[in-house]
């Protein structure tokens, strides 16, 4: 049954512009011209998705929001606000009120097809946007699966937004969410390490008005998380300051635990890494991801006798949907490398099959690795699998990739 979109503009041509927008993607549309008989038509319509104005005759969008979503038969109802309207506070408002998206016009039809699809879709998308590690290499000796450092986006139903760590990959992501007028996400370092924050300061959506972003990372306080990340911006380092934030930013703790979210958990664990590091969980209705970018298991020998901390990792990721892991280094250069915080193919896929995951993403390539010694480390991972009985599905992490769950 395809998904119902209502349509609620005082303008002829505005609705003709969303028609567009939707129509390859056979959506069950109903337009109307005022805010007035908007919540009669839910009530008759049931739609999936409510795409309206802010300033109508009769009404306003969001004040009918509110009220819709204030009633339990639709506090689900998905909003996407659309407005000429740039002001700070009706953005906040927006947002505030349920909305999962604020689109300002004039925009081209593919965006609002885009942010539309991210609404409905029931599935989580994960995206890599940079999966070297500890540093970027240039375009000439990338290969195929990449030279930015970690940046992994992990889209939600209901277009949220998670994204983990702020490499060098996060300025595409920037530059595509800020075409998308994005207004609300969350950033999770899993810790300090140049190669996961270096990206931070050329991510759009910071200096954009009205945008709430939440910044996730390992800390004492959130004073000591604040200053952590004023230390990658202003002074020596950098030529501006966050105080060049126009974006909302607010600074939340990690330690080991689960926060609860509307409609999914996000959960931490501390990963075997120098430096406080923590690895993720995303849970939502039986679906999981798990990105532990900079681990190292602590498996004597690399034998799959799992106990003390490497089974507490091992019982973190279990089940989960998609597991993304460190695998820097073949079994011979980690013989080299032991407590230098990665891992090697063939311990990840000892805790893979221990945790049962369901697929892997071989994750944070090192920067001297050519695509076949990627590729060389991707096949001691599946050998170590068959040794143990298992047959895993796995892949190098590569950029530009989305996997859907």
């Amino acid at each position: 049954m395809p998904k119902r979109v209502l349509l609620s503009d005082d303008h002829d041509e505005t609705r003709a512009l969303k028609r567009r927008a939707r129509e390859p993607d056979g959506y069950e549309l109903r337009e109307l011209g005022s805010a007035a008989g908007l919540e009669k038509a839910v009530a008759e319509f049931s739609p999936d998705l409510v795409v309206t104005d802010i300033l109508m005759p009769c009404g306003d969008g969001i004040s009918a929001c509110k009220r819709l979503r204030a009633a339990p038969a639709t506090a689900d109802l998905a909003f996407i606000f659309v407005s000429a309207k740039g002001f700070d506070a009706d953005q906040r408002e927006a947002l505030a009120a349920g909305g999962a998206a604020y689109l300002m016009t004039p925009f081209r039809p593919e965006t609002l097809r885009e942010v539309v699809r991210e609404t409905l879709t029931d599935k989580i998308a994960v995206r890599v946007w940079g999966c070297r590690g500890p540093i970027s290499v240039p375009e000439a000796a990338a290969g195929k699966y990449g030279g930015n450092t970690p940046c992994v986006e992990v889209v939600l139903p209901g277009r949220r937004r998670l994204i983990f760590d702020a490499g060098t990959g996060i300025l595409l992501l920037g530059n595509r969410l800020v075409a998308q007028s994005l207004s609300k996400l969350a950033i999770c370092f899993t810790h300090y390490h140049g190669d996961h924050t270096q990206g931070l300061p050329f991510f759009k959506p910071l200096y954009v008005p009205g945008n709430v972003v939440e910044i996730y990372g390992p800390a004492d306080s959130s004073e000591s998380l604040t200053k952590k990340i004023k230390g990658e911006m202003g002074g020596d380092y950098f030529p501006v300051s966050i105080e060049a934030f126009q974006a909302s930013v607010d600074f939340v703790v990690v330690t080991e635990r689960t926060f609860e979210m509307p409609g999914y958990s996000l959960s931490a664990l501390y990963a075997f890494h120098p430096g406080r590091t923590v690895a993720y969980r995303v849970d939502l209705g039986g679906r999981s991801v798990v990105y532990a970018s900079d681990n190292e298991l602590p498996l004597a020998n690399l034998e799959p006798e799992f106990s003390g901390e490497a089974l507490r990792f091992a019982e973190f990721a279990a089940g989960t949907s998609l597991l993304i892991h460190d695998t820097t280094y073949s079994r011979s250069a980690y013989d080299q490398k032991r407590g230098w915080g990665h891992s090697c193919g063939e311990a990840v896929a000892a805790l893979a099959v221990q945790a049962e995951v369901g697929q892997v993403c071989l994750f944070h390539h090192d920067p001297d690795s050519t695509d076949a010694d990627i590729e060389a480390i991707h096949q001691e991972f599946v050998d170590a699998c068959a040794a143990r009985g298992a047959d895993i599905l796995a892949a190098p992490a590569t950029e530009g990739v989305t996997i859907e769950l």
